[in-house]
């Protein structure tokens, strides 16, 4: 027993010297980051922490990894305070929101409902060192669709309501995710819940396999609650295509990937990786994710995988050359927003499906045209198609809005 408790003990110390190793390298990886945002604030452009995605989600971290005057020597006094007040906010938030999760888990459980977490509260208490540095504003699970009514009904008396995020859901046919929502008279706070019975159907032409996912699943344990969360590969692709369906607006979810990555260290299984991301059609998502690991926060990625991955010619002038020559700078300024949605755009497998791309983006699904015009129009739901005569040429004018700046930046760039 005893030379079991010291072989724990050391390796309890060996694991505490590779996190603050870690540490210290994601806070100069970090450091080097926000002198973009520095060099923007430089040249007079705002940024408001109240609206803007890309960093206020990484606050845990940044007031963790940096002392207030570290980040007010980098960022100025006044971002630097308000930063370290929304730091108190989240923490807030997110105690409130871990006492809600526990109730719904033990409640699914004694209902026996299965559900399988992802992203934020799963990857706090699996692969982050210290729970509290994941924060998460809303809680996502996988449910079976055959589980979907009793879930309904079990939130419904728990004091959860309905509600439809988008109007355009009543006639999407691909819908996957239900939204609840639970607010208290006595409480300041809102509680979110999505339930997903698969990834969201989205323009990246992704093939998530829903069997596969449940058949890989692994049980872990979230506040005293038995759970389930995806396989770390099923995750860690999940991730980089979650990164990409929105615009990789958070810089938040490629930490995420940073840090899945260092949790699986040796374990991962590089081959098995690659062949997942190419029968899902995110080879290029995969790549570009990995690459930003490496160059942005040191991660160790084999160059044989990133040599299997990399993506068609044509893909990588678009990503690389035209929208996010400064890839740093393009992930974490507000105004790289524009040049992130063209890399969303182009990062795809085969020159054939980047011609299928830009043509998804002239003639998008009935869902995303009801999504993008029907929410707020007057017409009914069903004369969404009559936007399909403004759409391609808004979106023309748009990439030639944004495609003209984006050269002469490259060209800038590149000097």
């Amino acid at each position: 027993m005893k030379a079991e408790y010291l072989c724990t003990t050391e390796q309890a110390k060996e694991a505490s010297l590779v996190i603050e190793q870690y540490r210290q390298s994601d806070k100069q990886a970090l450091e080097r980051l926000l002198m973009s945002v520095a060099d923007a604030l430089a040249q007079g452009q705002a940024i408001d922490l109240d609206t803007n995605e890309e960093l206020p989600r990484l606050i845990p971290i940044l007031c963790t990894y940096f002392s207030r005057e570290e980040l007010a020597r980098i960022l100025g006094e006044q971002t630097a305070a308000k930063l370290l007040d929304m730091y108190r906010t989240e923490i807030l938030q997110n105690l409130f929101l871990e006492a809600e999760l526990c109730k719904v888990l033990h409640a699914c459980n004694e209902a026996n409902i299965r559900l399988m977490l992802f992203k934020g509260p799963a990857l706090a208490y699996t692969v982050y060192p210290e729970v509290h540095l994941r924060t998460y504003h809303d809680i996502d699970a996988l449910i079976r669709p055959t589980d979907l009514p009793r879930a309904r009904a079990l939130l419904t008396s728990m004091g959860y309501k309905f509600y439809e995020e988008f109007r355009a859901n009543a006639i999407n046919s691909q819908r996957s995710g239900y939204n609840f929502s639970l607010e208290r008279p006595d409480s300041w706070l809102e509680v979110l819940i999505e339930l997903h019975t698969a990834p969201h159907a989205s323009e990246i032409d992704a093939d998530f396999d829903i069997e596969a996912l449940w058949a890989g699943a692994q049980a872990i344990t979230v506040l005293d609650e038995p759970t389930l969360t995806m396989n770390p590969l099923d995750h860690l692709l999940y991730l980089c295509w979650h990164y990409r369906f929105h615009g990789f607006s958070r810089l938040l979810w490629l930490y995420d990937v940073v840090v899945m990555i260092r949790s699986l260290g040796s374990s991962l299984d590089w081959d098995a990786l690659e062949q997942k991301a190419y029968r899902q059609h995110l080879a290029a998502t995969l790549y570009y994710c990995l690459s930003w690991c490496r160059d942005l926060f040191d991660v160790s990625i084999p160059g044989r995988v990133l040599a299997h991955l990399r993506p068609p010619l044509a893909c990588r002038l678009l990503v690389e050359r035209i929208a996010m020559p400064d890839a740093a700078r393009t992930l974490v300024t507000a105004g790289g927003k524009h040049r992130r949605i063209l890399a969303h755009r182009a990062m795809v497998d085969s020159t054939p499906r980047l011609l299928r791309s830009a043509w998804r983006s002239l003639f998008p699904t009935a869902a995303v045209m009801g999504q993008r015009y029907m929410e707020h129009s007057p017409l009914p739901l069903q004369l969404y198609f009559l936007y399909y005569l403004i759409h391609p040429w808004v979106t023309l004018l748009k990439g030639v809005r944004y495609l003209l700046p984006a050269k002469r930046s490259g060209g800038k760039h590149a000097q």
